[in-house]
């Protein structure tokens, strides 16, 4: 029984996503708390930390506080609740553990994570598993089944919670497995940097063998685009390293860009999948090509895209015969060099951009 209750929780969210506001909120508590004589409960500042949008320049006003708390606060705005950087790395193909036991897994892209000693060191016990070290060879047992938890407990760090996610999203792609994609979804409208594991997540999602994960990877992609954070550039580059591992299936890529696309997306689409062609082209073309060319082909035709050919495409185009692949390839290239009057361009764009608002 609670003899000297709390006057309020420190970690009560601003937004219905989580997120907690340094300024107007977590800063005015501490305050009231300082004023009252209340020290703040250990997990409920924690979470509070957790939760609070890095904003740099509220850190002047935490440490004006003169508190243990204010001062923390402001550690945690500057550089102790920057997320830990990952690593990248592909796999070599042999056995692993998997969801379901041992497999003969293919090489594909894992990224791992080092120890986060703030929260490993500052944070209550209850907190240090999320401060350990992740290595994303595999299905984590530990964390299977938690990830709808993670979204309320770190609202701002989408990065990190990529790299716990990109491991079901991997056997979403290469396995028998579903449902990943319903996190990916609502992962994408959380804070933070929307990051390369972020992207690598939506591009692995993007190639998933069943439709409902491959609709959630559309719409993150559509919400980091709504809100300016996608970077079509490094999705592309993330995609066409995918396809070059077998991650992901170009008819499946195909199936997800063209329900992007009949959003009006038809410029984000593109300025993806011209990243992604190559890998489907220039090695020799790969199955499932000629439904990727045609749905690049629908896209160009409705944006007005010009500029350079995607590497691969003009030999594509230069093959004899009516196969879907040779016919789309001479379709994308006459779009790209023969882009529609500017009038369309900006219908077209006026008609994107009242969609992103």
């Amino acid at each position: 029984m609670l003899t000297d209750p709390l006057p309020f929780l420190l970690a009560t969210p601003t937004w219905d996503c989580g997120t907690l506001e340094p300024p107007q909120d977590l800063i005015t508590r501490l305050t009231a708390y300082a004023r009252q004589g209340c020290v703040p409960a250990p997990a409920d500042f924690a979470q509070a930390l957790l939760r609070v949008r890095r904003d740099p320049h509220a850190a002047a006003q935490a440490e004006a506080l003169a508190t243990d708390e204010g001062r923390r606060l402001a550690a945690w705005l500057t550089a102790d609740g920057a997320p830990a950087p990952h690593t990248r790395h592909v796999t070599d193909r042999g056995p692993r553990t998997w969801w379901g036991g041992q497999q003969d897994m293919p090489r594909r892209i894992v990224l791992e994570l080092p120890e986060h000693q703030v929260i490993q060191k500052e944070f209550p016990a209850v907190f240090h598993p999320l401060g350990r070290p992740r290595t994303a060879t595999g299905h984590c047992w530990h964390w299977r089944g938690q990830e709808l938890a993670h979204l309320a407990v770190l609202p701002q760090d989408r990065e990190t919670q990529a790299v716990w996610l990109l491991p079901d999203l991997t056997g979403c792609a290469i396995g028998e497995d579903r449902g990943a994609g319903e996190v990916l979804s609502r992962l994408a409208e959380l804070g933070g940097p929307a990051g390369p594991a972020l992207h690598l997540a939506v591009a692995t999602a993007l190639g998933a063998r069943h439709t409902e994960d491959r609709l959630a990877a559309v719409d993150a992609l559509l919400v980091l685009a709504a809100t300016g954070e996608l970077d079509t550039a490094l999705l592309g580059r993330d995609l066409a390293e995918l396809l070059r591992l077998g991650t992901v299936k170009p008819n499946r890529l195909a199936d997800a860009a063209r329900t992007a696309a009949a959003t009006g997306a038809y410029a984000t689409t593109w300025a993806v999948l011209a990243g992604a062609l190559p890998a489907v082209l220039d090695d020799g073309p790969a199955r499932g090509a000629g439904e990727l060319l045609a749905v690049a082909a629908d896209c160009v035709e409705h944006c007005g895209a010009g500029g350079p050919l995607p590497e691969g495409l003009a030999p594509a185009a230069a093959r004899k015969g009516t196969s879907q692949l040779a016919t789309q390839a001479r379709r994308l290239r006459t779009a790209l060099d023969n882009p529609p009057a500017t009038a369309e361009r900006g219908r077209l764009t006026l008609t994107l951009g009242e969609r992103g608002a």
